[in-house]
C-alpha cells in the first residue's frame, strides 16, 4: 500500500508542485493543506503516513505549530520545508525535533531522500522509545501501575478514585508522578495518548 502524505504549504503552486512530484515517486499525496486549521482538520479525520509542512505558514500559526499538534496527537513523522537556512530558524526547528529537513529549492531525489530519512528516523526512534518505556514502567510504584491499569480502561480521575477509596487529589499527585517518571508533559492527553500507545507493557 502506497504511503499517504500530507502537504501542509500556504503557497499553493508550490504545494501542488510538491504534491505531484511525490506522486510520481510513488507516494500517495493528498489534497494540501495550506493552513494550520486546515491541516489539522486534514490530520484529524484522515489516516496519514507523514507530514510534510512548511516552516511559514504566512499567519500567526506556523508549521511548527502543526509539528506540536501531530506529536501531541499523532504517532507519524513530519519533514519541515523551508528556504530559511539562518540559525535562528533552525534552531526553532530542532526544538520540536523533525525526522527530516527539506530545503528550498529542491529536486525529486531531495524529496525521495529526506522521506527515506524520515521513516528511517522514525524506525528507530520507535525501537528506542520502545526499550526505554518499558524500563520506565519499571521505576513505577505499584499504585501507580494500578492508575496506569485504570487510565487503559478510560476511567477519570473521579472514577478511578471512587473505585480504590482515595481522594481525587490523590489520584492526581499519582498522575503527575507518572508523567514525571515516563518523562511526558502534565496533563491528561499525554498521559492517556501513551497508555493507548503502551497498553501491552501495562497489563
Amino acid at each position: 500500500m502506497k504511503k499517504r502524505i500530507l502537504v501542509v504549504d500556504d503557497e499553493v503552486i508550490i504545494a501542488d508542485d510538491l504534491c505531484s512530484t511525490l506522486n510520481k515517486l510513488g507516494y500517495d499525496a493528498l489534497e494540501p493543506a495550506l493552513s494550520y486549521k486546515q491541516a489539522v482538520e486534514v490530520l484529524a479525520n484522515e489516516s496519514i503516513d507523514m507530514a510534510i509542512l512548511d516552516i511559514n505558514l504566512g499567519g500567526r500559526k506556523t508549521g511548527m505549530d502543526v509539528a506540536e499538534y501531530i506529536q501531541e496527537h499523532l504517532n507519524i513523522p513530519f519533514i519541515y520545508l523551508s528556504s530559511h537556512t539562518d540559525s535562528k530558524t533552525l534552531e526553532l526547528a530542532k526544538n520540536t525535533m523533525p525526522y527530516a529537513y527539506l530545503v528550498k529549492p529542491y529536486g525529486a531525489t531531495d524529496v525521495m531522500t529526506a522521506i527515506e530519512i524520515a521513516f528511517n528516523n522514525q524506525k528507530r526512534y520507535s525501537e528506542t522509545k520502545t526499550t526505554a518505556d518499558s524500563e520506565h514502567i519499571g521505576n513505577l510504584t505499584a499504585m501507580e501501575k494500578v492508575v496506569i491499569r485504570k487510565i487503559a480502561e478510560n476511567l477519570s480521575t473521579k472514577e478511578i478514585a471512587e473505585q480504590l477509596c482515595v481522594s481525587e487529589s490523590t489520584i492526581k499527585n499519582h498522575r503527575h508522578n507518572i508523567c514525571v517518571k515516563l518523562d511526558l508533559p502534565s496533563g491528561t492527553h499525554s498521559l492517556l495518548k501513551w497508555v493507548m500507545e503502551n497498553n501491552k507493557y501495562i497489563q
